[in-house]
């Protein structure tokens, strides 16, 4: 008699090996990590601690294949010689240029800084009172900030000696030019001072250079305006020279460029 074959044992499952992450993975989880280091330190130190590329990474989001996104800041800034407000003011398909970007990214940097600017710009008060040179260079510090040539402006103000009324910030700088130079010409100091019915103009440059120290041409100016200012019956109460700003200001949330005032120096005779 046959005898029947013994029951086989159970099978015993073998444990899956896991397999191996490919370069690809690999890649993938670096740079998911390296986007993620801007945003772990803002939210572990605060935005005063990120370097300018950090920064930039943090608003960036994720970068492009090949390129993480602190390597597209850092190439952004390199770009652009490391300095924030060449970069602040290219357009958004200039920006498309820089390897990595794309235009969801350069339009949205675009938007960032319009947004800062507006933030920088736009005064605390709908009429700030302008009776002060110090308190002209702090109305107009966020301008200067942003400023890489020189600019002109013309501040109108009423009786009281407050911006008046339904004045346009866009409207206060008159004249840009070159890092050296303006030109500024008598109607255009007086247009908007007519339009805005102002007793009273209060005007101020910039110098790129960093040096508030009025030139000869700046004094000749000055004394040309106030001239024009008797005869359409606008006084000319002041022209405020902007410089640099001192060490630290910048980061300030209150900042005032070093001023100098030319009624405050007698360098001309503003009565």
């Amino acid at each position: 008699m046959e005898e029947s074959p013994l029951p086989s044992a159970p099978h015993e499952a073998t444990p899956r090996k896991r397999s191996d992450p490919g370069p690809e993975a690999l890649k993938s989880v670096f740079r998911d990590r390296q986007e993620a280091m801007p945003r772990e330190k803002l939210a572990k130190f605060g935005p005063k601690a990120l370097s300018d590329a950090e920064l930039l990474a943090v608003f960036l989001r994720v970068g492009r294949p090949g390129v993480n996104v602190l390597k597209l800041a850092e190439l952004l800034l390199e770009a652009h010689g490391g300095d924030l407000r060449r970069l602040s003011h290219e357009s958004a398909a200039e920006l498309e240029k820089i390897r990595g970007m794309g235009k969801v990214h350069a339009l949205e940097l675009t938007a960032m800084f319009e947004f800062a600017r507006r933030a920088v710009l736009r005064p605390r008060e709908a009429q700030p009172r302008l009776h002060a040179p110090e308190s002209v260079a702090r109305f107009l510090a966020g301008r200067v900030m942003l400023e890489t040539t020189e600019s002109f402006y013309v501040l109108p103000l009423d009786k009281r000696m407050r911006l008046c009324a339904g004045v346009h910030a866009e409207r206060l700088a008159v004249a840009t030019g070159t890092a050296d130079a303006t030109g500024v010409h008598p109607r255009d100091v007086f247009r908007e001072a007519i339009r805005a019915d102002a007793c009273f103009v209060v005007v101020s440059h910039n110098h790129p250079s960093g040096d508030c120290t009025p030139s000869p041409q700046d004094l000749r100016l000055t004394q040309m305006l106030i001239d024009a200012g008797r005869v359409v019956g606008i006084r000319v109460a002041d022209h405020v020279v902007l410089g640099a700003f001192p060490p630290g200001a910048e980061s300030s949330p209150d900042p005032v460029p070093r001023f100098h005032s030319m009624r405050q120096s007698g360098d001309v005779d503003f009565d």
